[in-house]
């Protein structure tokens, strides 16, 4: 510090001197420059008499005198007379000086000076002539350039030589005195600055040195004491870092520290964790938006726009709870819920987050409602989901309504689902399918519930296949499925897919290696003009699917308002059916059968018959495939089979010649329930012996598995009852369940004994079946005899027992019981 104050010192008196000095040259420049011209005038003046005479009187001589004379005065070096005319009378010239400074020189006094004066005697203004002279300012600069580099030098010397005097002057003073200073401050501890003083130099406690000296041993006191409370702040501080750090590695839930752009400040290890980074990954510098899904984005935008400047400062929000979905370093996605709590932090707005994972969560909640929307077999929408589908398909149609009666009329013109017919605008509607599976409870029963569920499977399956991307597929339970279509814009549609369903049934469905053909029956609603909510929709629908199953099934039909007041009644007709069990309205007729060979009776059928109040008697064909469908036949059939043993036991009471009484089984009553264990508790009941009844089952029941049957029938046989197979011949007659099966006869169904005697292919259908049953050592029974010309057919080719309207329609007990008297006599 020394050495540049002293140079400091040096050259600040060195400029300074070289600036007066400069000063003062200037100032003497400028005399000089005036001393020239004043010099010039005044020897010009001197001989402007002479040189007036001499160009007067033209008298050379005399101006020759008169330029030697000039050429006295050292810097003229041309020196010129001449007359009024411009002749030149006399004229000296002399070199001029050479010098290494005539820049210099030409800077400070300009280039060489030309003066002339004109020459007129005496006051007048007559002109005789001219005296010019030329000065070299390089003589007159010579002098006053050695001049000014005196003044120069002795000024530098002058100047050096006082700031050397300076120099030791502050060094004594005030340098010393400050390094004194300097190395007492470098012996402070500056863990206990208060343990060492500074001295206060000599001579200087009562200057600024010593209060400087003072200060600085009072501001050792004042940090050793704030360094002091430091410490103790600092250990607070470190014990409740400790204890924060220790929560926050230890948490479960990732914490963050963001600005408000977002950019992350601080975070926990469960951050790491949650985003599946390793544990020496670096998120501090990041920013949150690179680790948030693009769909959540628009949340973290939102919570920033609820922060708004206020009075150039920032306006903090309250707690904000958001979801956002982050992406994780492994490529997989977590749902969290975050907890943005805002701070202030001096004119910035600062964010703590807390993300808590609820990706399980959502998981389970989505699983939650998505199975509450979905059928858990088929992983199809069921009723719920369905519903919200319609309405949403329906919300277009709205406006359509005008229309209905439009469509009514193209749907009455296309009601049959044969696929064909006229094709009606229907200015855009939504159709919906109701799908039922024919006889799908025959395999459900007879193969089992896990047979039936994969066929379920494989039904969805197919029909997924055939529909449209905007179309709804969904099963409303058992077999029942539906589709809605929205956006139609003609009948064929409908009918193209509902078409469309039935050719994918057509093809087995391999389940567990067995080959299953099932054919649906499907019923087309289409809205506005069948219904514009879900209800009322499907229960059209599902009326059109009944009137497709009631036509065999295997095929589609549009609902009308026919098939409306058909369901009405056939839910009148339930509903009846239902009181009828309880008021035991039905009623037991009967029906002969007889030997062709000896015309006596060989045994009779029971047949139900329904006196339904105010209505009379309703025909099987209408009331029993409801019982089917219902599962009313298995109380029904109870009710029938006590009631044909209770009519036996009175009969034999009446002393009527025992018989032997048929009554029909329904594949449902043989394969649900204990039907075996019905059957002999009816006749442990009643007392009727086994052998005075007779079963007749069809040919469905092997839909229910060969296995299941024989091993039903087998049961049944060994209590002692019959076994007859009823109307041989319409469904899936085969002679390995002829032979397999523990039955006594078979009945040829009526369909081929009414043409016998005009159709050579029913003839020798009958024939091959009578035959058939003789060489498996079966009785065979043909039904619907109603001519003799039928009964001579049958006697010619040996059936055994005939039964029809020829012999007697069905009766009731009373009047039976005359005709088996009359049959028994004859």
């Amino acid at each position: 510090m020394s050495f540049k104050q002293a140079r400091a010192a040096v050259i600040i008196t060195l400029l300074i001197g070289v600036a007066f000095s400069a000063l003062q040259i200037l100032w003497d420049l400028h005399g000089e420059r005036n001393q020239i011209d004043r010099t010039v005038n005044q020897v010009l003046s001197t001989v402007r008499e002479s040189a007036t005479q001499a160009a007067y009187g033209l008298d050379e001589t005399l101006a020759e005198r008169v330029v030697s004379g000039l050429f006295e005065y050292e810097p003229i070096y041309i020196a010129r007379l001449r007359d009024d005319f411009g002749n030149v009378l006399a004229k000296q010239e002399r070199p001029q000086a050479s010098s290494s400074l005539s820049w210099l020189t030409s800077w400070m006094f300009g280039d060489n000076q030309h003066y002339e004066i004109p020459l007129t005697i005496g006051d007048s203004t007559d002109l005789v002539g001219y005296l010019e002279i030329d000065v070299d300012t390089g003589v007159i600069a010579a002098g006053f350039i050695n001049r000014s580099a005196m003044i120069l030098a002795s000024g530098f010397v002058r100047n050096f030589l006082l700031g050397v005097a300076l120099t030791v002057f502050f060094y004594i003073a005030l340098t010393k005195p400050l390094l004194r200073l300097v190395h007492s401050l470098r012996q402070v501890d500056p863990a206990s600055p208060a343990t060492t003083k500074v001295d206060i130099p000599a001579h200087h406690a009562a200057d600024e040195l010593g209060l400087l000296a003072r200060s600085a041993n009072g501001l050792l006191m004042e940090i050793d004491d704030n360094l002091w409370r430091l410490r103790e702040a600092e250990q607070t501080l470190r014990e409740r870092e400790s204890r924060l750090r220790g929560i926050m590695q230890n948490v479960a839930d990732g914490i963050l520290s963001v600005d408000s752009e977002f950019q992350i400040l601080q975070c926990n290890p469960a951050c790491l964790q949650l985003l599946h980074l390793p544990e020496d990954a670096e998120l501090i510098g990041q920013n949150l938006h690179d680790y948030v899904v693009d769909a959540s984005r628009l949340n973290l935008a939102q919570l920033l726009d609820q922060t708004t400047p206020e009075n150039d400062r920032f306006r903090p929000v309250l707690d904000r709870s958001i979801e956002l979905v982050l992406r994780c370093a492994d490529g997989g996605k977590i749902r969290v819920a975050a907890v943005f709590r805002p701070m202030q932090y001096d004119d910035s707005l600062l964010y703590t987050v807390v993300f808590h994972d609820v990706t399980a969560q959502r998981r389970y909640e989505e699983r939650l409602v998505y199975m509450a929307n979905h059928d858990p077999l088929t992983d199809l929408p069921n009723r719920s989901m369905l519903e919200l589908s319609l309405r949403d398909a329906l919300s277009p149609n709205t406006d359509n309504s005008r229309h209905a009666s439009n469509i009514g009329t193209a749907l009455d013109g296309t009601a049959m689902g044969t696929g064909k017919g006229d094709v009606m605008p229907l200015l855009t509607a939504t159709a919906m399918l109701f799908i039922d599976l024919d006889r799908f409870k025959l395999v459900n029963d007879s193969l089992g519930h896990d047979f039936g569920d994969l066929l379920l499977k494989e039904v969805a399956t197919r029909l997924r296949s055939v529909i449209r991307r905007s179309d709804t597929l969904g099963r409303l339970g058992g077999d029942e499925f539906l589709i809605i279509i929205p956006q139609l814009s003609e009948t064929q549609e409908a009918a193209t897919l509902g078409q469309t369903v039935l050719d994918a049934f057509s093809p087995a469905f391999e389940i567990r290696g067995r080959q299953l053909f099932v054919a649906p029956s499907i019923g087309i609603a289409l809205s506005p003009a069948d219904g514009d909510d879900f209800a009322t929709l499907m229960r059209n629908a599902d009326a059109a699917m009944y009137s497709a199953k009631a036509r065999g099934g295997g095929t589609y039909h549009f609902f009308t308002k026919m098939m409306n007041e058909s369901a009405v009644a056939r839910l009148a007709m339930e509903n009846d059916l239902r009181d009828a069990i309880k008021r035991e309205q039905f009623e037991v007729y009967y029906q002969p059968k007889v030997h062709l060979s000896t015309g006596r009776l060989s045994g009779l059928e029971a047949l139900l018959r329904w006196n339904r109040p105010g209505r009379g008697f309703v025909s099987p064909m209408q009331f029993i495939p409801i019982a089917e469908e219902t599962g009313l036949i298995g109380k029904i059939g109870e009710w029938v089979l006590r009631r044909v043993c209770q009519q036996i036991i009175e009969w034999d009471a009446q002393g009527v010649a025992p018989v032997v009484v048929a009554v029909n089984l329904s594949t449902r009553q043989l394969i649900e329930g204990r039907i075996t264990e019905t059957i002999s508790g009816i006749l442990q009941e009643t007392g009727v012996a086994a052998s005075r009844l007779v079963l007749e089952i069809t040919e469905t029941v092997m839909m229910q598995g060969m296995n299941r049957a024989v091993a039903i029938l087998t049961e049944i046989r060994r209590l002692g009852i019959q076994i007859a197979i009823d109307d041989f011949g319409t469904g899936y007659s085969s002679l390995t369940y002829l032979k397999r099966l523990p039955i006594n006869s078979i009945k040829i169904d009526r369909s081929f004994i009414r043409d016998i005697t005009t159709d050579p292919d029913d003839a020798a259908i009958t024939n091959t079946i009578i035959l058939m049953g003789r060489n498996l050592g079966l009785r065979v029974i043909a039904e619907g005899v109603e001519t003799t010309e039928q009964l001579e057919f049958l006697r010619a080719h040996d059936c055994d027992e005939i039964q029809g309207f020829l012999i007697s329609e069905p009766r009731p007990p009373a009047e039976i019981a005359i005709l088996m008297e009359q049959l028994e006599q004859a």
